[in-house]
């Protein structure tokens, strides 16, 4: 191998390191998930699936792509789908339980996005987005402590990180 091709391979990896290692930054358009922590705590049928779309952010930035969701610590629990969905100041989702979501009043489901690749616009004066995922427990109950959204927008990558974890649990109501 001659210096030029050895000198390549070590700048390339040098780039791949500094990129890994690179934090997200958590104060992007999409805001930064606020302090607040606790658990959501729904059920499903035995065997089934269950939602929550309480959480919500608005896009104070341009254009944005959502590139994943993941639940965080996930212990028993599977993230199904993720929809991002615009809600107007007037409208909201805002509902964790058993099944797949259902629209309310005021709630734009048929502009629904998929993740990944979901496209986020600008949101207007009280607008928001709400973050809508579906989750199935692989044992009795599931858990995860948190949700992480990542998302670029303007070139830069970042993180929202929703610090509310969920306990799922197969076949009956929350004790």
């Amino acid at each position: 191998m001659n210096r030029v091709t050895l000198a390549g391979l070590a700048c390339g990896l040098a780039l791949i390191l500094l990129a890994c290692s690179s934090k997200l930054s958590e104060n992007g358009p999409f805001g930064n998930g606020g302090s607040n922590t606790g658990t959501i705590c729904t059920w499903t049928k035995p065997g089934g699936v269950a939602h929550d779309s309480f959480d919500e952010f608005p896009d104070t930035g341009g254009t944005a792509t959502i590139d994943t969701v993941a639940l965080v610590h996930p212990r028993h629990l599977r993230l199904i789908v993720a929809w991002v969905v615009p809600v107007p100041a007037n409208g909201s989702l805002g509902s964790a339980g058993p099944g797949y979501p259902h629209a309310s009043p005021g709630f734009h489901w048929g502009q629904r996005q998929r993740i990944p690749g979901a496209i986020v616009r600008h949101t207007r004066g009280k607008d928001v987005i709400n973050l809508v995922i579906v989750m199935k427990p692989t044992a009795k109950f599931g858990t995860a402590t948190a949700v992480n959204l990542f998302y670029k927008a303007a070139g830069t990558r970042y993180l929202l990180h929703f610090p509310f974890g969920y306990k799922i649990v197969d076949g009956h109501k929350c004790d």
